[in-house]
């Protein structure tokens, strides 16, 4: 897949306003994100959710066509694993956006496992020792 290469992509800590950007609601968990822009416009973000039960989950929230930019995408997804080994995560866990037929295949190569969990798909990254 070709990417339109006309601005530049940055891949930079999401700030308040970012998420905000993102979400119409107030934010249930303490996150640690990303952000990914072309230019001025936000694409999306993604990162960590710190659930109370002490899970990390791992998220995406993307603009519509940022699709388009699957390479930038997954560059940022690489960070972020990059940084869960640096802080010692031991488990990230995931669910796949099920109306994008690419969700699984990028988990996946991001190092997340299938589990099943009540009869519902959800994806596990492990540290390895």
């Amino acid at each position: 897949m070709s990417q339109p290469t006309s601005e530049k992509i940055v891949i930079r800590p999401a700030t308040r306003a970012d998420i905000d950007a993102m979400i119409d609601e107030k934010l249930p968990w303490r996150v640690r994100a990303w952000a990914v822009e072309k230019g001025d416009e936000l694409l999306g973000i993604g990162g960590f959710a710190y659930q109370p039960n002490d899970t990390i989950a791992a998220f995406v929230l993307k603009k519509p066509g940022a699709e388009k930019y699957a390479v930038s995408l997954h560059r940022a997804g690489l960070m972020a694993m990059r940084e869960a080994k640096r802080l010692g995560y031991r488990r990230i866990v995931a669910l796949a956006e099920q109306t994008n037929e690419a969700a699984e295949r990028w988990l996946i190569r991001l190092g997340f496992k299938l589990v099943m969990v009540d009869r519902e798909k959800a994806w596990v990254w492990e540290a390895s020792n």
